[in-house]
């Protein structure tokens, strides 16, 4: 894996020269007149520096640099567009930096005529830090597939639309200087890659190779034969045998030098010095490093078309190229038990104390690391025969929300006895009720909250969410439709007319006043039959709500969360979580269940939903976006999705990202390891210091 004293010195190095250029910079000239400042930010280009202030946090916030006149920007000479940035503000800062091609509508996929596609890349910055922030660039000239073939997103980058900078995922609340920078030195760096050019190719197919990988494209961790796969295990096992343990921790990962506080046995909250912390069952604080998907395969779909591949495929639904690689490795078909208790190993060595959501049952009870458990999500078997709230749209067909009825009668039946039921069905679960190594239970993942309304106003006549609603209406109303199409401003005939719409969403203040009451009713009802669901067979676990998507949640959702969960759970990608508005969280701790970041060096078609330009800059994001949290009074822990990267030709859904920890050979992406290790074993005082600098130390 890593000589760890000389690889961490090559990381900070690697920070530290972040921000040097490349050979062939190539500066754009650009001109005052080309910057459009964007809803109310502040904009200031003299002497080729920007300085930038952002008020409002919306998508629209920002600016804009045009190219001249009745042109595009022409980008096709460079390999990156790069700029550099510094936060001139007084706390942790967060940018990206977006450019196009095509018109919006097009539809053509030709050399010629490319839809409108956008990329972008990020970055999150500590104060007083400049770094550089690169979008690598993803000719279509050079990198669009022939006929029949996968590829990157690739854009006409010949004919850039526009060069922007704003808050992608935006989150904050409006206040002055959310971003306060300079940018300087916009520029191209680098030649495009010429020797990657399958554009136009006729030798394109197969372009996946025998262990899953890109076969059109070189790197240094690729692997090119059996052999080479179980060397790079030797020399890892090797390595990790030489690796000392973070020196800080306990048997939990939990503080072994910091505070000693009650020991209960179980995991608990409190909040110590003004900040939210886990307890370990020893009593010692506990601050969750966690990964995603901690499993030895995540198959990709066999989407029929075997010439993509250059080994023969299987006919099935699913390509194991992890397990057959794995097999290789280790030498052996029934290679699980070795593979868990190498992860185990490996994860304490890459600063990691949590085993996070969707982890395998085969870790969970090796009894070595704590754990969280997802006890189902909505169309897991367990809650699958709890109806939807369902619209009938107009074309007769039935569309079903992302949303469990409440109301119905198998969601009391099924949510309130999940945890029972599940220790039934599996061993995991079964051990979790009295392991001290569980920390607690996440119930489902990124709902539809802010579908409720719409989706029961418009529901089906017969949903009993709705029929609730109206029950409420009607004592409200005192069983007048006139009195409440007064408060609405609406026209509903009668009683059943309201109940048969799957149209109409009013408006007016009074409908906004009862929807909200009926809102926090739901969402009340939501929460308190899932707590119980857990605490009735595990009262000393702990609830970790239900991964919301994103901070922008209506103020009642998040009034009804806090109410009932232990800690609240939110997925966000984003490169930095420092700002977060805490007012909504009603002093309630926070776990973040999904954040990552990827790039396109590795052969991936897809960097992640928060891309940045180098596996250096993966790594540097990491440690940003912890120390952010670190900084965060509420947050007890960050989540990283996922441990693998996604399979090249997309997951069930398409998904394809390079995100992950290892690779599809299990080959760790060494910065992104040792930035997590060096972050791990530092975190502790970190957060106690309270203030976002740059070394963790």
């Amino acid at each position: 894996m890593f000589n760890w004293k000389k690889k961490t010195a090559l990381l900070l190095a690697g920070l530290a020269m972040a921000g040097s250029a490349f050979a062939a910079d190539v500066p754009l000239a650009l001109d005052a007149k080309q910057f459009e400042a964007r809803n109310g930010a502040k904009v200031n280009w003299k002497n080729g520096v920007l300085d930038l202030k952002i008020h409002n946090p919306e998508w629209s916030g920002g600016v804009r640099i045009n190219p001249p006149a009745g042109q595009k920007f022409d980008f096709s000479k460079g390999r990156y567009l790069a700029c550099d940035v510094e936060n001139t503000g007084d706390r942790q800062m967060r940018l990206t930096m977006h450019i196009s091609s095509g018109e919006r509508g097009s539809k053509s996929s030709s050399h010629v005529d490319l839809p409108h596609r956008e990329v972008n890349t990020g970055i999150g910055l500590n104060p007083g830090e400049k770094r550089t922030m690169r979008i690598y660039l993803p000719h279509a000239s050079l990198f669009l597939a022939p006929e029949g073939g996968k590829h990157m997103r690739v854009l006409d980058t010949a004919k850039i639309n526009s060069i922007e900078f704003q808050l992608q995922w935006p989150f904050e609340l409006p206040r002055k200087y959310l971003v306060d920078c300079r940018i300087s030195n916009i520029r191209l760096e680098g030649e495009p890659e010429y020797d990657k050019k399958i554009a136009g190719s006729k030798d394109y197919l197969p372009f996946i190779d025998r262990y899953g990988q890109y076969i059109h494209s070189d790197w240094p961790e690729k692997i090119h034969s059996d052999e080479q796969l179980v060397k790079e295990h030797q020399r890892e096992l090797a390595e990790l045998d030489s690796l000392p343990p973070i020196a800080d921790w306990n048997e939990y990962g939990g503080w072994a030098t910091g505070p000693q506080l009650e020991a209960t046995g179980s995991f608990r909250v409190e909040k110590y010095q003004g900040k939210w912390f886990f307890v370990d069952p020893s009593g010692r604080l506990f601050w969750s490093t966690g990964i995603d998907v901690l499993r030895n395969s995540t198959d990709a779909p066999n989407r029929k078309h075997p010439e993509w591949y250059a080994k023969d495929v299987p006919q099935e639904y699913v390509l194991p190229f992890n397990d057959w690689n794995l097999q290789k490795k280790y030498g052996k078909k029934d290679y699980l038990n070795d593979y868990y208790n190498v992860l185990v190993r490996r994860l304490r060595a890459w600063g990691i104390n949590t085993i996070g959501n969707w982890g395998s049952d085969d870790l969970i009870l090796l009894g070595k690391m704590p754990y969280t458990l997802c006890l189902a999500e909505i169309n897991s078997p367990a809650l699958r025969d709890i109806p939807c709230l369902q619209i009938k749209e107009a074309n007769g067909k039935v569309r079903r929300i992302k949303f469990y009825d409440v109301y119905a009668p198998a969601f009391e039946e099924k949510m309130g006895n999940l945890l029972r039921t599940r220790a039934e069905q599996s061993e995991a679960a079964k051990k979790s009720l009295t392991d001290p190594m569980c920390i607690g239970y996440f119930v489902d993942n990124e709902l539809r909250f802010n579908d409720i309304i719409s989706g029961t106003i418009k529901a089906v006549p017969d949903q009993p969410a709705k029929l609730e609603w109206v029950k409420d209406l009607k004592a409200k109303y005192e069983n007048s439709i006139e009195k409440l199409n007064k408060a609405w401003k609406t026209e509903f005939a009668d009683w059943d007319a309201l109940i048969a719409n799957n149209k109409i969403v009013p408006k007016s203040d009074g409908f906004h006043a009862d929807s909200q009451a009926f809102l926090l009713k739901f969402v009340d009802r939501y929460f308190e039959v899932a707590r119980k669901g857990i605490k009735s067979v595990a009262p000393h676990r702990l609830y970790l709500g239900c991964r919301f998507v994103g901070f922008r949640q209506n103020g009642n959702i998040w009034k009804g969360a806090a109410k009932y969960c232990d800690v609240l759970s939110v997925n966000t990608y984003s490169n930095c979580v420092a700002n977060i508005p805490a007012r909504d969280f009603h002093d309630k701790p926070m776990v973040i269940g999904e954040f990552h970041f990827g790039t396109y060096d590795r052969g991936m078609f897809a960097p992640s939903l928060c891309p940045v330009g180098t596996q250096q800059e993966r790594a540097t994001s990491y440690m940003r976006f912890v120390q952010g949290a670190l900084t965060q009074p509420n947050l007890v822990g960050t989540h990283y999705f996922q441990f693998r990267d996604q399979p090249l030709t997309g997951r069930w859904d398409g998904e394809g990202y390079q995100i992950g920890f290892v690779d599809v050979a299990d080959t760790p992406y060494r910065e992104l390891c040792e930035s997590a290790r060096e972050t791990g074993e530092h975190m502790y005082q970190y957060r106690l210091n309270g203030k976002a600098v740059n070394d963790m130390k």
